[in-house]
């Protein structure tokens, strides 16, 4: 594997993690959820073209497949750097989250007020929230998110930087 995929991958990696341990922790705030998502799929898109932009310019010519496989393993490499730090947030107890746990509860419960079939459901609403959080749930859900953006972002990237003349190699 490529040094520079080690070393984007986990910068963006590394970014992700520390934008939810500020998400979570209640520094930016619970409702900025959104922002912490863009900020992740922005870090990892910004990564992934300083690592292609830099193999091209270090190997004078990069393949359209070697740009698409680029793409593919930061994302892969952030995906794992990122559980790394979700997983040191859940330990030893998971109590980390409870806060943000309570907020969204708060949350459903405020949107489903006027909706006593809806408030009869907590309980269940509960452990699906508590499955929200916990560390295969999230796991699954970036890494299947870093790949499709990953993946998608260095299509259009090999689209325009990569050599014509070469498919692979």
């Amino acid at each position: 594997m490529s040094k520079y995929y080690l070393i984007f991958g986990g910068i963006a990696g590394l970014l992700s993690a520390t934008l939810e341990y500020l998400l979570f922790n209640g520094t930016l705030g619970f409702d900025k959820v959104a922002g912490v998502l863009f900020g992740k799929i922005l870090a990892m898109l910004g990564c992934i073209v300083f690592a292609v932009i830099l193999i091209k310019k270090m190997k004078g010519t990069i393949s359209f497949m070697r740009t698409s496989f680029s793409g593919l393993m930061i994302a892969l490499v952030c995906a794992a750097v990122s559980g790394i730090g979700y997983s040191y947030m859940h330990y030893p107890d998971g109590s980390f989250f409870d806060e943000a746990k309570a907020y969204t509860l708060d949350m459903w419960k405020e949107q489903n007020k006027d909706k006593p079939e809806e408030l009869a459901r907590i309980e269940e609403v509960k452990e699906q929230i508590d499955a929200n959080y916990s560390l295969k749930h999230h796991t699954m859900l970036e890494l299947g998110m870093f790949l499709v953006i990953g993946v998608v972002a260095t299509t259009f990237l090999a689209g325009i930087i990569a050599d014509r003349k070469s498919l692979a190699g």
